[in-house]
């Protein structure tokens, strides 16, 4: 019995997921059509053509302000006539009103440039063409709260046109948890596939704290968390774990 709270909300993470990449699958094929309708123009995608994205992303997060904190697409170098360095990024903003445009600064030469082609979330997929999961991290350059980062890669042929991507609240995994949970009285967590802490229902593991091997409860199974699609998710998979009282 007390096993099943663990594969609940190990099924419940990969709802979540498999919801999250659907949209960015979506999101992922707007961009393209729309590199190829203005390619078939004979034209160059501009950051102005962007803004026919915005309305599907400002619906999405606006169906889920707890859980999303910003999407949007992030452009690779000389996709954009007009830029080399664009994001095109909006957030949930914290007082609920409309969404708010992430602004960075896109100067190479100044020290606060926001080098997103290094971050392993865009470095990752246009290397491999896998999907990712990236974090917990602290999101120092957008909302200084614990973040996962999912991307989805978008290419045109062989040519790589940047990541459709999504933040999502590690501490809204932390509430699905201890929903799932009810009445467990055990430490419960859910690791990234490095064992890093991505949610858990004590206080005394917190979100992107490491959990080594000897720190597990072997009394109780290990309920993994992947995609229930066959496409290859990098950083996954996660898996829900007891651990010692």
């Amino acid at each position: 019995m007390r096993e099943r709270y663990l594969s609940t909300a190990a099924d419940e993470v990969v709802e979540v997921l498999d919801d999250a990449f659907g949209w960015l699958g979506q999101l992922a094929t707007q961009l393209h059509q729309l590199h190829a309708g203005v390619t078939r123009a004979g034209e160059v995608l501009r950051s102005e053509d962007l803004a026919a994205l915005r309305e599907a992303i400002f619906a999405r997060l606006s169906e889920q302000p707890r859980l999303i904190a910003g999407t949007g697409v992030i452009l690779a170098p000389d996709v954009l006539a007009d830029r080399e360095h664009w994001l095109e990024w909006w957030q949930n903003d914290s007082a609920g009103g409309a969404p708010v445009f992430l602004e960075v600064d896109h100067d190479p030469t100044s020290v606060g440039y926001y080098d997103y082609a290094t971050a392993a979330w865009f470095a990752r997929p246009e290397r491999t063409g896998e999907r990712v999961v990236v974090g917990p991290y602290v999101d120092y350059a957008g909302t200084d709260e614990y973040m996962l980062t999912l991307a989805d890669p978008v290419r045109s042929g062989t040519r790589f046109l940047g990541v459709a991507a999504m933040d999502i609240r590690a501490k809204t995994f932390e509430s699905l948890l201890l929903n799932s949970l009810g009445g467990v009285a055990q430490p419960v967590a859910l690791l990234n596939a490095t064992g890093r802490i991505v949610a858990s229902n004590t206080p005394h593991k917190i979100a992107g704290s490491l959990v080594a091997e000897r720190e597990l409860d072997a009394q109780w199974p290990d309920f993994p968390v992947r995609l229930a699609s066959a496409v290859e998710c990098a950083g996954l998979p996660w898996r829900v774990v007891a651990l010692h009282g």
